[in-house]
């Protein structure tokens, strides 16, 4: 049964939409699956023409009996109506009876049920983010021996962190505890170690964590995959109480090199934010990131430019110019020859891959050309574009004693 209004003013009418809702709820109350979920799946389109305060809460409300009521087949497209109407949820005006209903699922013997429980809150954490109710319930579910039901909760907190960052300081030390165990699958525990960059704003917790990151990150029996999300994650709460220090530096600067290039990414962003003037450096330390930095902008006569690889030549040439600054080698600069060599290389390729497309256009019968008749121009036009600001930026670098 079609929720679409037969004209104009019966759509205006609230007495229409509520006897919608209630035609779908008896479908939802149907003996037939296939009814039930067709039912269960028109509620978004109800509530995006009719987002009326009080229809919107008597939907949700509904749906949460439903979901308390019904068989976990349908309560996963209940779970996925929350996440399709997440823009209707701030309108609910009795959260905390949706929330108690919800929650006897949560408590439930089922581990099925409390995983589709947990994902209806992530799906709603706009609105449930800050009951302490939710907040503990979720701590609680750490303590599962079922692995779905643990990445359901590592999920729903790191949903739940995006409106209530207070949240992070009631699941600290369980979020850190199983993102040390190594027994943990490393694809949990890279979600709970990126959900830490909460703990950036929070003084006492990102200063904590900033060992951490630096165990995981230079641990020999830590993963690649996991050195990538402790350094992301170590790269966001690097502050002006927190900075990296110089030994920290000179082990990351040890992955710029990588065969990995997420590896090699998620190191130079790091570095990144290193300010070697103003610290204590050793200047064998000093010299041994320099020359790993140079090494990591050395590009063969005959390479392939591409945005990715001038990412990584962006970031490394910011670090070694803030190197050369702090060890006064200005006038010796590696950082401005490399980004003179790529914005120099940068052009030339311009100039082919223009030539080369205005010639291929001349022979166009048509005389018409389209975006798909220049489809190298570009990406190689942006490219030039961001080795010329690479040049301004490195030389602003130089010039200031900013760094």
């Amino acid at each position: 049964m079609s929720t679409v209004a037969p004209n104009s003013d019966t759509a205006r009418s609230s007495d229409w939409a509520f006897k919608q809702l209630f035609k779908l709820e008896s479908k939802c109350r149907s003996p037939t699956p296939a009814l039930q979920v067709e039912a269960i799946g028109e509620f978004p389109k109800l509530l995006d023409q009719f987002p009326f305060p009080t229809l919107v809460s008597s939907a949700f409300l509904k749906l949460g009996d439903l979901f308390r009521s019904s068989p976990n087949s349908l309560r996963y497209h209940i779970a996925q109506v929350f996440g399709a109407s997440q823009q209707h949820l701030a309108q609910i005006t009795q959260t905390e009876e949706l929330l108690k209903r919800i929650l006897v699922v949560l408590y439930s013997n089922d581990p099925i049920a409390r995983v589709l429980a947990l994902r209806l809150i992530g799906n709603a954490s706009l609105i449930f983010a800050k009951f302490p109710e939710a907040q503990h319930s979720i701590l609680l579910r750490y303590q599962s021996s079922h692995p779905l039901e643990i990445v359901a909760a590592v999920q729903t907190t790191e949903s739940m962190l995006s409106y209530s960052p207070e949240f992070l300081e009631v699941v600290w030390e369980t979020v850190l505890s199983k993102a040390d165990d190594p027994d943990v699958p490393d694809s949990v525990r890279v979600q709970l170690i990126r959900s830490l960059q909460h703990a950036a704003p929070n003084l006492m917790l990102s200063t904590l964590l900033y060992s951490h990151c630096q165990h995981w990150a230079c641990d020999t029996d830590s993963t690649n995959i996991i050195r990538c999300a402790a350094m992301d994650t170590w790269k966001a709460i690097i502050q002006r109480h927190n900075e990296l220090q110089s030994v920290d530096a000179k082990h990351i600067s040890g992955y710029v090199l990588h065969d990995l290039a997420s590896l090699r990414r998620s190191a130079l962003a790091l570095l990144g934010k290193w300010k070697p003037k103003g610290q204590t450096v050793d200047a064998s330390c000093l010299n041994e990131i320099q020359q790993r930095l140079t090494d990591c902008l050395h590009l063969p006569a005959d390479s392939n430019m591409t945005i990715v690889g001038f990412g990584e030549l962006r970031l490394a040439a910011t670090v070694l110019a803030r190197i050369e600054v702090a060890c006064g080698n200005v006038n010796a600069s590696q950082s401005w020859l490399a980004a003179y060599k790529y914005a120099a290389r940068a052009l030339e390729v311009f100039s082919d891959t223009t030539f080369a497309t205005s010639s291929a256009l001349s022979l166009n019968m048509s005389g018409q050309s389209s975006a798909n008749d220049r489809p190298g121009i570009d990406p190689v036009y942006r490219l030039l574009i961001s080795s010329v600001m690479l040049v301004i930026n490195i030389s602003t670098i130089l010039d200031s004693s900013e760094y």
